[in-house]
C-alpha cells in the first residue's frame, strides 16, 4: 500500500504561462499563415471566442512553434480604458518601430484646427507598418479588439486591406459578445475581405484533463478528472481551478495519481465557476498587494509601473514588494517595459471589486496626481472621464487650462468632458464661457455646424472679452458661410467692432472674412468687395498677421477669377501662400490656396507648374491628415485627366472614395471616373451614372457649377442609344447662355457637341453650337477657350486651318484634347481629299488613344475613318494588354521598379509626390495585372520582364 504524499505545486499552476494542449486544426491554420508571410506573402486572421478560452495562448503558441527571428513580432492589447483614448492599442503595438513624433501644442483655438489628429495618426501608423515590412516580414497581433478605440480599429481595417500586398500577418483577438457598433463594422469588413476566422470553442474532455495533468505534473485520479471536467473545457477555468486546489492544499498523491482531499479539515469550498475562481485567486492576495493591484486595474491591462507608483503614493520599495507578490501568484506578468495582468479577467475582477463611488474617487485622485506629476494630459482626461459624476472645481479648472490643447489630440473625449462640465454649471457661472468657447471650436472641427452656431452665439451674447468675441465672431460667420448664409455672416462681422473694443489683429481678421463673405456672395459685376479686400490686406500687413493676409489673399483670388483676370488671380495667391506656409494653424486655408494655385497655373497652360503645386499640396495635406486631402486628391485627379494621366487620376479618385465625402465631391469624383471609363468604351458605367444623376439643370448649384462632365456623359449616352431627339434637346440646352455661364469649364462641352450635331446631320444645330462657342470665347479670354472655339469652327466650316491651330496649341501645352482634335482634323482633311495629311493627323489620334487606353474613342474614330477609306493598319495591334507587363501603365511601371528596389509605399509616395494610399492602390493593380501575390514576387519577376517599358506620347504623365 502506497503511503500518501503531499502535493508539490508546479510553477505553471501559480505563475507561469499555461502549457499548450489541443487546438491542432486552429494552430495549423495560424502556422500556415505564418509560413506564407515568411515567404513574402500576407494574411489576416480573426481569433474569436469567450473569455478565457485561450485566444492569446493560441497565437503565442503559433508564433513560438514557427521559430526563427526573421519575423518582427508586434503586439498591442486593449481594455475598456482604451475606448476613449485614440491609438492606445496601435501605440503599444508599434512602439518598437515608431519614429519621432511631434504632437501640436496649439496656443489658441485656431491651432486646434491645424490638422485632423485621427486621420493623420492613422496614416502615420500605416506608414510605420509599411516601412517595417520593407525590412522584414511583420506579424502584428491586436488583442482584445472588442475594447479597441475607434482609431485603432480604423488602422486594423486599413492594415487588413494591405495584407494583399505586404509581408504582413495581421491577427486580431476578439472576445465574443461585444455590442459596439465599431466592432460590428469590423466583423462586416472581415467577412467582406475573406479573412480567416478562427472560432475557439472549449477543449474536449481528454484535452482538459491533459491540461490539468500538465499543470499539476502528475496524472489525475478519476474523481479529480471528473471535477476538472466541470470547467466546461475553458482553459483559464482549468488553470484557476487547479491553482485553487494547490493554494488550499486540497491535493495529495496516492498511487501515482493526484487526488482531491475531502473532509471538514480540507478548507474552503472550491470555486464552481470561472468568475468564482478568479475571485478566489484575488482573495488570496495580501492587503498591500490587493490595494496596489486594484489601483493598477484602473490603469489598464498593461500599465506603466512608474505611473502606478505615482498614483498609489507609497514608498517605492512597498510598491515593488506588492508587485513581486502579484507576479509570484501569477496575477501579473513583467513584460520588461511595463507590467501586464496575466488575464484580462483578473484585472476586471479587481476593478469591479471596488464600489462605483470608490472607483470614481480613485480616478479623480489619479487624475490630480498624474497632472501634478507632468504625465500626458490625455491620461489625465481619461481618468476624469471614468470618474463620472459632476465635475468638481479642480476638474473644471483643469479643463479650462487644457481643453484647447486636447482638442487636437482627443477631440471626442475632451468634448464629452466639457459638455459634462458645462451641463453642471449655472447659466451665469463665469467659468462656463471659456469652456463653451472650446466646445464651439470642437463642434466646428467635427462639422457639427448647428451646434457650433448655437455655442458661438451663446458665448457672444454675454462675453466681455474682446479677443474671445473676435474668435467667436469669426467662427460664427465662417459657419454661416459654410451653410450658404453669407448675409447673416456679413451682419455678424460688421456689427462686432461696434459691440467690442476689438484688438487691431481681430479687426484685421474679421475684415478679411468680411471680404471673403462679400466675394462668395457677389456677382462678377458687383464691385462692393473690392475696397473691403484692399482694406483687409492693408490691415493684415500692418499687423503682420498671417491669418488676415491668407484669407484676404484667398478672397482676392476668387474676386479676380470671377472677372476672368487669371494672371492677376495667380499673383494674389503668392502672398497668402508665403505667409501661411509656416503657420500650422492656417493649414486649411493654405491647402485651399495651394489647390487654387494648381488650378491657376493650369488655367494659363503652365502645366509643369500646375504639377509642382499638385505635389506640394498633396504632401502638405498628407502630413496634416486633414479631411481637405480628399478635395486635394479630386483636384489633382481632374488635372491628371486633362493631361492624359488617366490611370493616375483613377487611383487618386479611388483613394478619395475611401474617405467620408460631401455630395458635391461624390458627383465630381463619379463624373471624372465615368468620363474616363466612357472614353475607354465602358458605356454601362456612363448609362448608370446618367440615370442616377438625372437632369443636370435640377442639380444643387454647388454641384451644377462643376457639371460640364455630366452634360458630356448624358450627351454620349443618348447618342449611343440612338435617341436623336434627346440628343437635340441636350444640344439646345448646351447652347443656352444660362447653361454655359453657370458652368466653370463649359468650353469642354462645345467640340463634342458639334460632333454630336454632325452625327445627327443637323447643320443648323452645329452652327448654333459654334455661335455659342464664339460667345464663350468672347466672355472667357483663356487660350484653351479660344482653342475650343477654333476646334468648333474647323468642324462646322470643314476648314483645316482652325483645327491645325487648335491642335498645335493642345500639343504644345500637353492637353488631352489633342487627340480628339487630331481625329476631327483627319476627317476634315480626308473629306477635302488630302489623304496624306489626313493619315498624319490620324496617326496622332491613334497614338494618343492607344496610350490612354481610349478604346471607345478609337472605335468611334475607326468607324468615321472607314467611311472615308482610311485604315490604321498595324497600329491596331498596339492596344494595351489586359494582363502581363504590357498591361501596366507608365506610372505603374515606375512604381513596380521602386517596389523591386525594396521601397515601401510611403517612401514611393514621397519620391513620386503622391499619397501612400494612392501608391497602395497602384500596387494592388500591379499585382492583379501581373498575377502575382506579393511585392517580393514583383522584385523577382521584374528582372525577367520582356522588352522595354516604352513611353507615352503625352508630355505630362
Amino acid at each position: 500500500m502506497h503511503q500518501n504524499q503531499p502535493f508539490r505545486a508546479s510553477i505553471d499552476v501559480m505563475s507561469g504561462r499555461p502549457p499548450w494542449v489541443g487546438r491542432k486544426a486552429e494552430l495549423g491554420d495560424l502556422q500556415g499563415l505564418l509560413g506564407a508571410v515568411r515567404r513574402g506573402g500576407g494574411g489576416c486572421a480573426l481569433v474569436e471566442g469567450p473569455p478565457g478560452i485561450g485566444k492569446s495562448s493560441l497565437v503565442r503558441e503559433a508564433v513560438r512553434t514557427a521559430g526563427g527571428d526573421d519575423v518582427l513580432l508586434l503586439r498591442g492589447s486593449a481594455d475598456e480604458f482604451c475606448v476613449s483614448l485614440p491609438f492606445q492599442l496601435v501605440t503599444e503595438a508599434l512602439r518598437p518601430v515608431r519614429g519621432a513624433e511631434s504632437a501640436p501644442e496649439p496656443g489658441s483655438l485656431w491651432g486646434a484646427g491645424a490638422r485632423d489628429p485621427l486621420a493623420a495618426g492613422v496614416q502615420q501608423a500605416l506608414a510605420q507598418v509599411e516601412r517595417a515590412c520593407a525590412v522584414r516580414p511583420v506579424v502584428l497581433v491586436a488583442s482584445d479588439l472588442q475594447w479597441a478605440d475607434e482609431a485603432s480599429l480604423a488602422v486594423f481595417g486599413s492594415l487588413m486591406r494591405l495584407t494583399v500586398q505586404l509581408p504582413l500577418l495581421l491577427v486580431g483577438e476578439l472576445t465574443t459578445g461585444s455590442t459596439r457598433e465599431e466592432v460590428r463594422q469590423l466583423r462586416r469588413a472581415v467577412r467582406a475581405h475573406g479573412v480567416r476566422a478562427i472560432m475557439l470553442g472549449p477543449l474536449n474532455a481528454d484535452e482538459a484533463a491533459v491540461l490539468a495533468e500538465k499543470l499539476l505534473t502528475v496524472p489525475l485520479s478519476p474523481s479529480l478528472r471528473d471535477l476538472v471536467l466541470t470547467s466546461g473545457g475553458n482553459p483559464l477555468y482549468v488553470r484557476e481551478l487547479t491553482g485553487a486546489m494547490v493554494r488550499e492544499k486540497r491535493l495529495e498523491v496516492r498511487g501515482g495519481q493526484a487526488h482531491l482531499v475531502t473532509g471538514p479539515e480540507s478548507g474552503r469550498r472550491l470555486p464552481k465557476s470561472l468568475g468564482a475562481a478568479i475571485a478566489d485567486r484575488v482573495g488570496c492576495l495580501s492587503k498591500d498587494a490587493l490595494e496596489v493591484l486594484r489601483t493598477a486595474s484602473m490603469l489598464g491591462t498593461t500599465f506603466d509601473s512608474g505611473e502606478l507608483a505615482a498614483v498609489v503614493g507609497w514608498p517605492v520599495d512597498r510598491v515593488v514588494e506588492a508587485l513581486n507578490e502579484a507576479s509570484e501568484t501569477g496575477v501579473l506578468t513583467d513584460t520588461g517595459a511595463a507590467a501586464e495582468f496575466q488575464a484580462p479577467l483578473l484585472r476586471q475582477a479587481l476593478y469591479e471589486s471596488m464600489p462605483i463611488t470608490v472607483r470614481g474617487l480613485k480616478h479623480r485622485q489619479a487624475a490630480q496626481v498624474l497632472s501634478a506629476g507632468g504625465w500626458p494630459a490625455e491620461r489625465v482626461a481619461a481618468h476624469l472621464s471614468l470618474a463620472g459624476g459632476t465635475p468638481d472645481t479642480w476638474t473644471v479648472n483643469w479643463l479650462g487650462s487644457w481643453g484647447t490643447a486636447l482638442l487636437s489630440r482627443v477631440p471626442e473625449l475632451v468634448r464629452d468632458l466639457l459638455q459634462r462640465a458645462t451641463d453642471s454649471m449655472a447659466r451665469d457661472d463665469e467659468r462656463r464661457e471659456p469652456l463653451e468657447a472650446v466646445l464651439a471650436m470642437a463642434a466646428f472641427l467635427r462639422g457639427r455646424q448647428p451646434e457650433c452656431e448655437e455655442l458661438a452665439a451663446r458665448v457672444l451674447a454675454r462675453t466681455e472679452d474682446p479677443d474671445r468675441a473676435g474668435e467667436m465672431t469669426w467662427l460664427l460667420a465662417y459657419t454661416l458661410l459654410s451653410q450658404a448664409r453669407g448675409a447673416e455672416g456679413i451682419e455678424a462681422v460688421v456689427s462686432a467692432p461696434a459691440r467690442w473694443e476689438l484688438s487691431p489683429v481681430w479687426r484685421a481678421r474679421l475684415c478679411a472674412l468680411h471680404a471673403l463673405l462679400l466675394v462668395m456672395g457677389s456677382a462678377p459685376q458687383d464691385e462692393s468687395a473690392f475696397p473691403v479686400l484692399n482694406r483687409a490686406l492693408e490691415l493684415g500687413r500692418a499687423q503682420g498677421d498671417a491669418q488676415s493676409i491668407a484669407y484676404a489673399s484667398q478672397a482676392k483670388f476668387l474676386y479676380c477669377v470671377q472677372r476672368d483676370r487669371y494672371e492677376e488671380s495667380r499673383a494674389c495667391l503668392e502672398e497668402g501662400i508665403a505667409v501661411a506656409a509656416d503657420a500650422p494653424q492656417l493649414t486649411d486655408v493654405y491647402l485651399i490656396m495651394l489647390t487654387n494655385n494648381m488650378v491657376a497655373w493650369e488655367e494659363i497652360d503652365l502645366i509643369d507648374r500646375a504639377w509642382e503645386s499638385a505635389r506640394a499640396v498633396r504632401k502638405r495635406a498628407i502630413e496634416a491628415g486633414t479631411a481637405r486631402l480628399q478635395a486635394v486628391l479630386v483636384s489633382a485627379a481632374r488635372l491628371a485627366y486633362m493631361v492624359g494621366a488617366w490611370d493616375e487620376a483613377l487611383a487618386d479618385l479611388e483613394t478619395a472614395r475611401e474617405m467620408p465625402m460631401m455630395h458635391r465631391l461624390t458627383v465630381l469624383v463619379r463624373s471624372i471616373e465615368v468620363l474616363i471609363r466612357m472614353h475607354r468604351g465602358e458605356m454601362d458605367a456612363a448609362r448608370d451614372f446618367a440615370e442616377e444623376v438625372g437632369d443636370p439643370d435640377r442639380l444643387n448649384p454647388t454641384v451644377r457649377i462643376t457639371g460640364e462632365d455630366i452634360w458630356r456623359i448624358r450627351l454620349a449616352v443618348a447618342e449611343a442609344a440612338g435617341r436623336q431627339e434627346e440628343v437635340r434637346a441636350i444640344l439646345r440646352r448646351i447652347c443656352d447662355d444660362d447653361v454655359l455661364t453657370g458652368i466653370n469649364d463649359a468650353y469642354v462641352l462645345l467640340a463634342p457637341a458639334v460632333r454630336s450635331a454632325q452625327y445627327l446631320g443637323d447643320r443648323e444645330l452645329a452652327a448654333d453650337v459654334l455661335a455659342a462657342a464664339r460667345r464663350e470665347a468672347e466672355r472667357d479670354v483663356r487660350p484653351k477657350v479660344r482653342a475650343a472655339a477654333l476646334w468648333c469652327q474647323g468642324m462646322v466650316e470643314a476648314a483645316p486651318q482652325p483645327l491645325r491651330e487648335a491642335l498645335a496649341y493642345y500639343r504644345e501645352v500637353g492637353r488631352v484634347e489633342a487627340f480628339g482634335c487630331a481625329e476631327d482634323l483627319s476627317v476634315v482633311l480626308a473629306q477635302a481629299g488630302d489623304t496624306e495629311a489626313a493619315k498624319a493627323a490620324m496617326r496622332v489620334a491613334v497614338e494618343g488613344y492607344l496610350a490612354l487606353g481610349a478604346t471607345g474613342d478609337l472605335d468611334r474614330a475607326d468607324a468615321r475613318w472607314r467611311e472615308l477609306g482610311l485604315r490604321r493598319g498595324a497600329q491596331g495591334s498596339r492596344k494595351r494588354a489586359a494582363t502581363g507587363w504590357g498591361a501596366l501603365t507608365p506610372t505603374e511601371q515606375r512604381i513596380a521598379e521602386l517596389v523591386a528596389e525594396g521601397l515601401s509605399n510611403p517612401d514611393i509616395g514621397e519620391r513620386l509626390y503622391s499619397s501612400r494610399r494612392t501608391i497602395q492602390t497602384h500596387v494592388t493593380h500591379i499585382l492583379a495585372k501581373l498575377g502575382l501575390r506579393s511585392r517580393g514576387e514583383v522584385a523577382r519577376a521584374i528582372a525577367y520582364r520582356p522588352g522595354s517599358w516604352g513611353a507615352l506620347p503625352i508630355r505630362y504623365v
